[in-house]
């Protein structure tokens, strides 16, 4: 089976890059985050909520996760889109613990449990889809190892929300809510910094991320464990970051 996905560039969900791809079970379809091509016009919602458009379908995602919890089908999705970009910006790591979701806010933190087995998993939606009909989450291959649903392909899952991201201001706000970067390091070399991201993710740290940087005329890839609006908790991060990397530094 062929499907079409197309990832987006960041948080606002501006750029899209399209693939094909053969699927390996005939019952999965992989996640189809959204085409800026159909989003509305002027962002004025949050970019965790931004509504976006989908083969003529136009989603409203939720402002709060709270109290969510729904009963679906899972799939899951794997290589082809190793080391690609996420709806959220962050780069997908198909060992990693993650899931899509259609109108879940961006940085929501869930718990799935498979129904049919009772194994569970919490994990950080950072993705749009799947946009098929009865399918509610489409898991990274890691976090459908940890529910037994690699084989399978689609099982019957629970979502639950355990918390909801908090709401950032608009471009019409007349405040701004300070983010705390706990940053590890910038690298000339792309397959450097994902391979860092990669062993923050093993660590723990569910939410790195790699953005992209012009400085002085070079692209410098720089890898972030997480954001934080308490400074403390940012430097609790970095105390535990810094013997296995000394060069991590905290950037608001």
């Amino acid at each position: 089976m062929r499907c079409i996905r197309a990832l987006s560039v960041g948080l606002v969900l501006l750029a899209v890059a399209g693939c094909a791809s053969l699927n390996p079970f005939p019952s999965h379809i992989y996640s189809t985050p959204p085409s800026s091509r159909d989003t509305p016009g002027p962002v004025t919602h949050d970019p965790k909520t931004n509504p976006y458009t989908v083969l003529g379908q136009t989603y409203y995602p939720l402002t709060s996760a709270q109290g969510y919890d729904e009963v679906g089908d899972a799939s899951w999705y794997g290589e082809d889109f190793h080391g690609k970009k996420t709806a959220n910006g962050q780069i997908y790591n198909m060992h990693g613990i993650s899931a899509a979701h259609k109108t879940l806010p961006l940085g929501t933190r869930v718990r799935v449990t498979n129904l049919e087995n009772g194994r569970n998993v919490t994990l950080v939606i950072n993705d749009r889809g799947p946009f098929v009909r009865g399918r509610i989450i489409d898991l990274s291959h890691g976090a459908a190892r940890q529910v037994g649903s690699v084989e399978r392909g689609v099982v019957r899952v629970r979502v639950t929300a355990l918390d909801s991201p908090p709401v950032e201001p608009t471009r019409y706000a007349t405040s701004a809510i300070k983010y705390y970067h706990v940053r590890v390091g910038a690298f000339a070399i792309r397959s450097n910094a994902v391979r860092v991201y990669d062993q923050l993710v093993a660590s723990g740290y569910g939410e790195a991320r790699v953005s992209t940087v012009e400085s002085n005329g070079m692209t410098l890839h720089v890898v972030q464990a997480g954001s934080f609006v308490s400074r403390d908790k940012a430097e609790q991060v970095l105390a535990r970051l810094k013997p296995s990397f000394p060069a991590s530094y905290i950037a608001s």
